[in-house]
This record gives C-alpha cells, sequence and structure tokens, in this order.
C-alpha cells in the first residue's frame, strides 16, 4: 500500500461540505477528490461525475452483490457508497485524496486503510443555524427536516472521534483552517 493519506470530511446534512470541500481543491491541486456513489436524486446545481456517481438503485445494488464498493450505507432511503477501485488507484498512485461520507463511512475506512486516514468533522455554528440552511434548501418537508435535525444531533456527538474539528460558520475560513491542518498533517507536524 502507498502512503497516501485520505482524509474524510464528515458533518450533518447541510452543514456545507461539499462547498468546503471544492474550496479546498480549488486551492490545492496535489488533493484529489474521491467521488462517491449515491442513488439519491442529482440536486440541479450537481453534475455526474464531478459530485457524486449517480446510480438507479439495482445497479447500485448489482455493484454491492459483485463486491466493488468499499463501504456503503443507506440515508434518508438512498444508498450510498465508495467504490474500491477509485481508493486503491488513489492509494497505489501515492496520492492524497480528500472524501466526504457520513459516520459509518468514516469507521469502515479507518478500519481497512488505519493510520493512512484523517477524520475532519464539519460542525454547523449552531443547530438553529443548520435547520435554516435545511429549510432554506427548499427539499424537504417538515418531518424530513425535523429527522434531519435529530441526526445531526447524534452525529455532532460523535464528532469527538475525528481527528479534528472545525466549526463552519464561513466556507472560505473553514477551508482554509482545514487546509492548514491537511498540510500539517501532510508534514508530520501533527496527528
Amino acid at each position: 500500500m502507498g502512503k497516501a493519506y485520505l482524509f474524510v470530511v464528515s458533518g450533518p446534512s447541510a452543514v456545507g461540505k461539499s462547498s468546503i470541500v471544492n474550496e479546498i481543491l480549488k486551492r490545492d491541486n496535489t488533493l484529489d477528490r474521491i467521488i462517491t456513489c449515491t442513488t439519491r436524486e442529482k440536486r440541479k446545481s450537481e453534475k455526474h461525475g464531478e459530485d457524486y456517481l449517480f446510480f438507479q438503485k439495482n445497479d447500485f445494488l448489482s455493484e454491492i452483490d459483485r463486491g466493488n464498493l468499499i463501504e456503503f450505507s443507506e440515508v434518508y432511503g438512498n444508498y450510498y457508497g465508495i467504490m474500491l477501485s477509485t481508493v486503491e488507484e488513489k492509494i497505489n498512485a501515492g496520492r492524497d485524496s480528500i472524501l466526504i461520507i457520513n459516520w459509518d463511512g468514516f469507521l469502515k475506512i479507518k478500519s481497512i486503510f488505519k493510520e493512512r486516514v484523517c477524520g475532519l468533522f464539519i460542525l454547523p455554528p449552531t443547530i438553529a443555524a443548520l435547520e435554516m440552511r435545511i429549510r432554506q434548501r427548499g427539499e424537504d418537508s417538515p418531518e424530513t427536516i425535523a429527522r434531519r435535525i435529530g441526526v445531526a444531533r447524534k452525529d455532532i456527538g460523535k464528532s469527538k472521534f475525528y481527528d479534528f474539528r472545525f466549526k463552519n460558520s464561513d466556507i472560505a475560513t473553514t477551508a482554509g483552517d482545514i487546509l492548514e491542518k491537511i498540510n500539517d498533517v501532510r508534514q508530520g507536524r501533527v496527528r
């Protein structure tokens, strides 16, 4: 196995994970993004192959059956996962990578790649701010929003198991703080 790092970004729904990772990737072209797979509907602003690999449910389940997913989970009725080949390519090439996954995915990735994984958890400024972000998306029913907030509280409770935690009040600032920590890890200054 190569010496590349996998920087895992997690956090509650609507905390800004994708926006932050996109900002990090704009600033550092030595990091590769690992694109995860999903069966959920594509949002208007998303692109296949850039934000996610969008699968039909039957195709996703076939990938599971063939053993092609390193990890997968069902969240809010949709499947999410990571192709094993994608991660192996990056590690074998010695390329540091960043990926966005949930708590279960973080645990699975950590159990496989161990010390090569660095967990980065993004916290909302407040639960009220997080709820406002979810509502502003305009995609969820009040029941779904309440469920997402309940899950967010549980996710936040697990943040202590990550290597580093960051409060996201501003995308650019948070991305800068995370990139600084990533560079510290790469240089062996922290761990």
